[in-house]
């Protein structure tokens, strides 16, 4: 076969094959790129007029809650956070406070589904290593895509919106192709780093370190803190002054979490973690330790220690969740609203790709066109539908019921039920055209209701989370307005007209 019908192929069939889940894993990764603005989005405002309260005050009010805090992490308020956190050892957060009263603000745990679909499908480990592979998948459909685009530079403008859908989808898979690739390859690239990392790391442990594997995580993570002595703490350094004194001691660096170790033992600890500027590395490896008694230092923890391959590594978690935070609050917000753009256009770069894939291979008598094509609205269009629904239960739901188990159930429950109509209704049935305007009026009334509710208590929202849903509601209920029948339920015996 000539090459580029090789490449053709490798390209459709790598897509076909995988383009349903990879929508999947690219539509959470979306959602986990905002996920910290949507809790935001749905908490009560906090004071912002005071200051806030002196961490000890915090600490107390987290013990009157039921909070262990001898031995807990806390999550800081500061740039793009405006809340106190208290977390156990693995980092589950639980109980949030308002710095500025202790008022305790009701937690979101629904907002963790997506995010954690995306990061291990709900399987733990191998789910982690399973959404790696594609990373992989998605490189080879950059590389392919590339190879076969005819680089003319006129392109990387075309749009022909007065032909058909065929060819309008096809200029605007190849404009999101082009303009996205950097951005592509670095969803790609990070993502299969992540998890076949860890798996090498866990395979590679036993052969570096044959007595003692788990040596390997020790060098990785650096030494523990030092061991509890068994004699009690009379008094502790102020937290504050402390947090003051190390952002004196290490300008550029930004406090971002604090964890106490054996608070009450003399040999207790203190941890102060957060990023350094210019430094792309997360508050799990920059860390500085003091002395809880009387605050001396102990010593620094930063990737700048660490090797080049090492230090590669450990920038992939901050450029993949686009945390850059080390880069400035400026450039942070500006690329974290880019890389989220372009993890919604590649989305629709899948999708338009599996449309393109089933239109060619409609022409002939395979039989697995029609499955792929009910299975592609049933998930893709069911999960469009069911987050967007997800976010308009919670935002009109009061705070205090956001925590039970209901949010859950509706996800999964119109996830497979559009799933199960997708494999079993009327073949003839628009689905695609009403999986989209319902989740585009979907997201209309979540930002709807979130400013009726912010001008009600006279406080002027946040825009960022409002405008993106208003443009995605748009877009989605114009997407449905703009199907013809052919379109929405093309016959798959034959062409598929626009």
């Amino acid at each position: 076969m000539p090459a580029r019908a090789v490449l053709h192929a490798l390209h459709g069939g790598a897509g076909a094959l995988s383009g349903v889940l990879l929508f999947v894993v690219l539509f959470s990764g979306a959602w986990s790129l905002g996920h910290d603005d949507l809790r935001d989005w749905l908490r009560p405002p906090v004071a912002t007029g005071a200051g806030a309260l002196p961490v000890e005050r915090l600490l107390a009010r987290a013990a009157e809650e039921g909070s262990d805090t001898a031995s807990a992490s806390v999550l800081l308020p500061g740039p793009g956070r405006d809340v106190f956190s208290v977390c156990d050892v693995r980092q589950s957060c639980r109980l949030h406070l308002d710095p500025a009263s202790g008022r305790v603000l009701a937690g979101v745990p629904a907002l963790d589904i997506l995010l954690n679909l995306h990061k291990h499908f709900f399987a733990g480990f191998p789910g982690r290593v399973l959404v790696s592979l594609f990373g992989i998948v998605l490189f080879l459909l950059c590389l392919t895509g590339l190879l076969l685009h005819s680089r003319r530079w006129r392109d990387l403008f075309r749009l022909r919106r007065d032909r058909s859908l065929r060819v309008a989808l096809f200029d605007l898979h190849g404009l999101i192709g082009l303009w996205g690739l950097p951005w592509l390859l670095l969803f790609s690239l990070t993502g299969a780093l992540s998890g076949l990392g860890a798996l090498g790391t866990l395979l590679l442990a036993p052969v570096v370190y044959p007595a003692q594997p788990q040596r390997v995580f020790a060098e990785l993570m650096g030494a523990p803190p030092p061991a509890a002595s068994g004699q009690p703490l009379a008094t502790r350094v102020d937290l504050d002054r402390l947090l003051a004194r190390d952002a004196a001691r290490v300008p550029g660096f930004i406090a971002q979490r604090l964890t106490l170790v054996h608070a009450g033992d003399r040999q207790g600890s203190v941890e102060i973690a957060g990023v350094s500027r210019g430094v792309p590395s997360t508050a799990n490896f920059e860390r500085h330790l003091y002395r809880l008694a009387d605050g001396a230092w102990l010593g620094d923890r930063s990737a700048t220690d660490r090797g080049f391959w090492l230090r590669a590594f450990i920038a992939v978690q901050p450029l993949h969740f686009a945390q850059y935070q080390w880069l400035g609050p400026g450039w942070s917000s500006v690329l974290r609203g880019l890389q989220l753009a372009m993890g919604l256009g590649a989305c629709l770069l899948c999708a338009s790709g599996l449309y393109l894939w089933l239109q060619r291979r409609a022409r002939t008598a395979d039989r697995r066109v029609p499955l792929l094509w009910r299975l592609g609205q049933g998930v893709c269009g069911g999960l469009v539908l069911a987050a967007a629904a997800l976010l308009l239960a919670l935002q009109v739901a009061p705070p205090a019921v956001r925590a039970g188990a209901w949010p859950g159930l509706l996800f999964a429950g119109l996830w497979i039920t559009a799933g199960l109509v997708a494999l079993a209704g009327p073949r003839d049935w628009p689905l695609a055209r009403v999986l989209s305007g319902l989740a585009g009026f979907a997201c209309l009334a979540a930002a709807g209701a979130h400013l009726i509710s912010c001008f009600a208590r006279g406080h002027w929202p946040a825009a960022p989370v409002d405008l993106w849903l208003l443009l995605c509601g748009v877009l989605l209920c114009r997407h449905a307005w703009m199907l013809t029948p052919a379109s929405a339920h093309p016959r798959l015996t034959g062409d598929l007209h626009a």
